[in-house]
């Protein structure tokens, strides 16, 4: 099946059409009224879950696993504390992470994939070939674990990624 000239251009991502003249939100990330989230009333309590990662690894981990899958159904997200690592480690990660999303559009292309599984993904949905939808972001999804299986695989710029 080939893409339309507009359609294949959506899924080079977010970033690349704002680089490219974008003035309005395209229709392809527009949820339809039906499926868009109802009013929201903030009333400063959000209770984002909370997740402790020594717990995990204590008697309390079948407990822990229900909260934290809880946690994904119900938010999508969640904090994670005790998970010993440094302060300096996570601002490293998020300045590289900035960096690679700096980079040409056509470094980041190399490594769109619509295959899931890939262990190295950029890319703008989730699954681009079926979603009606697109989500506006651009994301990088690199496999980890275990790490000497798949590190091989990562970007070689920005140099402090792998």
């Amino acid at each position: 099946m080939s893409l339309q000239p507009q359609q294949h251009m959506y899924q080079k991502g977010v970033k690349h059409l704002c680089e490219n003249g974008l003035t309005q939100v395209p229709n392809k990330y527009i949820l339809p009224k039906p499926e868009r989230p109802g009013i929201f009333v903030d009333d400063g309590c959000i209770n984002l879950p909370v997740i402790d990662f020594t717990q995990l690894q204590g008697a309390d981990r079948l407990r822990v696993l229900a909260s934290l899958s809880k946690a994904c159904q119900e938010f999508g997200f969640f904090q994670l504390i005790n998970h010993g690592i440094g302060d300096e480690v996570t601002r490293k990660m998020i300045d590289v992470s900035k960096e690679f999303f700096e980079l040409p559009f056509e470094d980041r292309q190399r490594y769109m994939s619509s295959d899931l599984h890939a262990p190295v993904r950029y890319g703008t949905s989730f699954n681009q070939n079926n979603d009606k939808v697109f989500c506006w972001r651009d994301f990088l999804k690199l496999s980890c674990h275990p790490l000497q299986d798949y590190s091989s695989f990562w970007p070689s710029s920005p140099l402090d990624l792998r």
